[in-house]
């Protein structure tokens, strides 16, 4: 097993909680107790399904990065039964640049329109996932600012599924830069993108992302010994062995981080030894994995094609689980023009809080500031919508827009003066909330965060 860490390159980092007396442990897989079945397409923005498995969507028409030989097994990261239950898992993988001289893309930046996953879940309740994208990644390293994050809302449960999310609404497509977003390095670290998920799931058992990924199974040109950089079944990589749904994700690697909100299991891990029996080049006994992923995207770049006319929202700082267990969560909709001043804040937070929305022209990353139970999201000169304090009230949201009149673009607040907001600038904005910790007692908490930039 190490020596296949030497041809990787990597230094294997594991907490003092996975430390065996010869040196690092791994965390073992676990078998898919049921046959995994594919659930449907859900239309993020209007939170719609479609479940015939011969309806036309219209995310795509590229596959950029396919991580989906089911190994049969999986490893349960989510759910109250799980190991480290609410904890960060992070992977990472390649989308190649127009420099790439091993994988050449046709593009220097890709505009995701669907992400695909599977996962387990084995609890009674709906299953849930916090799913963070980053251009820029170190393999096994924890990340605080992604390009995008968004919740799944409510999956099927009780049983292995694969889902496929589609994003092709207005506000929900996102970039990722190529080769981390700054050309090719021919370096993991330099040239790797990032992902993350979290479990928001309401099961009270085990839950978890599947593990795919089988070199020797999938790519025409493997060499024994080699590494698994092929990104079979992408645009730019070779055709899988395995059938036309099934590939291996360009430089993956088969160790993941995990961040553990209790502080006790953080670290990275890999998953340890299995034979791979169910891919279809025969057992592979070298323990290689990761998380199962694909991702879809417009042929255009980012700055040309339709994701573009959405506007440049996203969420680009997690939250922390409130009192009800889940995440607080905010959205921006509306216009991104400064002209049509019409842009309303919604967030998502526990029923009968007080709460008011901040914004910032800048990020930054506070965990617990003040004692609060959640992370501060804004960098200085914070301004508060103070005049705008309200109620959850029963339904758990509160909502501020410019078209009710209740703020304007022309003065947005900020510490040391409100500004008018300008073509080409930023805002970034997060729903503060009262909360109670697990014992009872009273806390504040904050949602995740939310960006726009500004067009004339």
């Amino acid at each position: 097993m190490l020596r296949f860490f030497a041809l990787a390159g990597f230094a294997l980092v594991t907490p003092s909680s996975a430390l065996a007396q010869n040196g690092p442990q791994a965390l073992n897989a676990q078998r898919v107790p049921s046959q995994v079945k594919h659930a449907g397409v859900l239309h993020v923005s209007a939170g719609t399904w479609t479940r015939s498995g011969g309806a036309v969507s219209n995310f795509g028409p590229d596959t950029v990065y396919s991580n989906t030989v089911q190994s049969g097994y999986f490893f349960a990261v989510g759910g109250s039964g799980g190991f480290a239950p609410g904890a960060i898992n992070f992977d990472e993988g390649n989308l190649p640049s127009s420099t790439n001289t091993n994988n050449p893309g046709n593009r220097d930046d890709y505009a995701i329109n669907c992400v695909g996953i599977g996962y387990c879940d084995s609890g009674v309740g709906a299953s849930g996932w916090q799913l963070s994208f980053y251009s820029s990644y170190v393999p096994c390293t924890f990340a605080s600012f992604p390009d995008k994050t968004f919740n799944t809302g409510a999956l099927p449960s009780g049983g292995c599924w694969t889902v496929d999310l589609d994003l092709s609404g207005c506000g929900d497509c996102f970039c990722l830069g190529a080769d981390g977003g700054d050309g090719f390095d021919d370096d993991a670290d330099d040239d790797a993108f990032g992902w993350s998920f979290r479990y928001t799931g309401s099961g009270t058992g085990e839950a978890g992302f599947l593990l795919a990924g089988d070199p020797q199974s999938t790519d025409p040109n493997y060499v024994p010994g080699g590494l698994p950089i092929d990104g079979t079944n992408t645009y730019f990589g070779p055709a899988s062995l395995c059938s036309a749904d099934e590939a291996t994700g360009l430089q993956t690697m088969d160790f993941w981080y995990l961040e553990d909100p209790a502080g006790v299991s953080s670290g990275c891990y890999f998953f340890g030894g299995y034979g791979n029996n169910f891919g279809c080049g025969g057992p592979l006994n070298d323990p290689f994995a990761s998380w199962y992923l694909e991702l879809h995207a417009e042929l255009e770049s980012c700055n040309s094609g339709s994701c573009a006319s959405c506007g440049g929202s996203g969420n680009p700082c997690l939250s922390n689980p409130n009192s009800t267990g889940v995440n607080s969560t905010m959205v921006i909709t509306g216009s991104t023009s400064v002209a049509a001043d019409d842009v309303t804040l919604t967030a998502s937070v526990p029923p009968n809080s007080t709460a008011f929305f901040i914004t910032a022209q800048t990020a930054g990353f506070v965990p617990f500031p003040g004692g609060s139970a959640g992370n501060l999201c804004l960098g200085n000169d914070i301004g508060r919508f103070q005049q705008l304090v309200t109620s959850s009230g029963s339904a758990g949201q509160v909502e501020i827009s410019t078209v009710a009149g209740q703020w304007s673009l022309s003065s947005i607040p900020q510490a040391s003066g409100p500004y008018a907001a300008q073509a080409g600038g930023t805002a970034h904005f997060q729903c503060w909330h009262r909360d109670i910790t697990p014992a009872g007692s009273p806390t504040s908490n904050l949602s995740d965060s939310a960006i726009i930039t500004w067009t004339p």
